[in-house]
């Protein structure tokens, strides 16, 4: 590490562990929701396809037979446990990918089972996935030449990212061993290439000053590869941690964490704002965001009210009630919990790593000019 570097370095702002999992949190919120849906925009290429049908096809080229073909019960279990929603609405999205006016997938009987589906790209639907992976490689090329604090803190980045991902991995499958439901390598071969450094990093723990250096050839695409399963696998599995037991849907959730997360005193927000972040994030309409966030304020739920903004009559307030503010600490003891899981097996240079990192993605998306194109 150079001199400068260490002198960078020293910015950094600790972070206590006692205080790492409450940390974590409300940044991984941001990456997830802030970040992740923005990288969505810039992989679905055009505006054809939806981000149920895009998680399908960017599953295929990070999951499937050399990025090629995957059986399709895989995707529906995946995308299940990411999204509310149904298996049938996961094949529906899966044969208009293969319907004549796309032509993106074929689905065939799988060669190994007759109960089996195989869905796999077409030419076309390679084509696209080629486009993809540019789209995305322009996008990640312009986050690292943002991450750019100190030399090495593009392999922090890269570090981190690795890490946190592989653990988030494993945490999920001891959950599945628990639940007696198969794991990770009962899925589909892994087939994206993945620099050697991949592995080491997700199985070691390094210090500031031990970081290993990633060639900066294969940045670009290992921060590419990153994205999809900090956003898909370990942000939806927090979100369905924090949902669970509940018994509210994936709008209600988020619309309640949008306003502790991003709200004036965690507790108000404009509901235009809200409308407009949810249409962004999950493809619904402002009427549909207007009826779930409605649905918060009735009698039976009582968690927000509705208010004229005292800034103009036009507009209203969203507001936690008294019961929406202990409903709100509720599902955050129950993230910061299940977070906890994570933050113990991180040393205590890899805590203050991630805090730096998730926050520096957060500042560095805030001026996200994309979505990228490349043709």
């Amino acid at each position: 590490m150079t001199k400068d570097s260490a002198n960078s370095l020293r910015s950094v702002a600790p972070v206590k562990r006692s205080e790492a999992a409450q940390r974590l949190l409300e940044l991984l919120y941001r990456v997830h929701y802030v970040v992740g849906m923005k990288v969505q925009d810039t992989l679905r290429t055009d505006e054809t396809l939806d981000r149920h049908q895009i998680a399908v096809m960017w599953i295929i080229r990070s999951e499937g037979i050399e990025g090629r073909s995957i059986p399709r019960k895989y995707v529906e279990k995946q995308l299940t446990s990411w999204y509310d929603i149904s298996s049938s609405a996961i094949s529906k999205a899966i044969r208009a990918l293969a319907s004549p006016g796309i032509n993106l997938l074929t689905i065939t009987e799988h060669p190994r089972s007759g109960r089996e589906k195989l869905i796999e790209l077409t030419p076309a639907g390679n084509q696209f996935m080629q486009q993809m992976t540019r789209n995305g490689s322009a996008m990640c090329d312009w986050f690292l030449e943002n991450m750019s604090l100190w030399d090495e803190e593009v392999d922090v980045c890269l570090y981190i990212y690795t890490k946190v991902t592989t653990i988030f991995g494993k945490m999920i499958d001891q959950e599945r061993l628990a639940a007696g439901e198969p794991i990770a390598a009962a899925a589909p071969q892994e087939s994206v290439l993945h620099h050697p450094l991949t592995n080491q990093m997700g199985d070691r723990s390094f210090t500031w000053a031990e970081l290993p250096s990633v060639p900066r050839e294969y940045a670009t695409l290992m921060q590419l590869n990153i994205f999809f399963p900090i956003h898909y696998k370990a942000g939806n599995k927090l979100e369905q941690v924090m949902r669970s037991d509940t018994g509210l849907s994936r709008q209600q959730i988020i619309i309640l964490l949008l306003i502790y997360g991003e709200g004036e005193n965690h507790s108000r927000m404009a509901r235009k704002r809200i409308e407009t972040a949810l249409g962004s994030w999950l493809e619904i309409t402002s009427s549909s965001v207007s009826k779930a966030i409605r649905s918060l304020t009735t009698s039976e739920m009582g968690l927000l009210t509705i208010t004229e903004s005292p800034d103009s009559g036009r507009e209203k307030t969203v507001q936690l009630t008294p019961k929406g503010g202990k409903f709100i600490e509720r599902l955050v003891e129950s993230g910061v919990t299940y977070l906890q899981g994570l933050v113990d097996q991180l040393s205590d240079d890899e805590i203050v790593m991630v805090s730096h990192i998730f926050n520096r993605t957060y500042e560095i998306f805030e001026s996200y000019p994309g979505p990228f194109r490349t043709d």
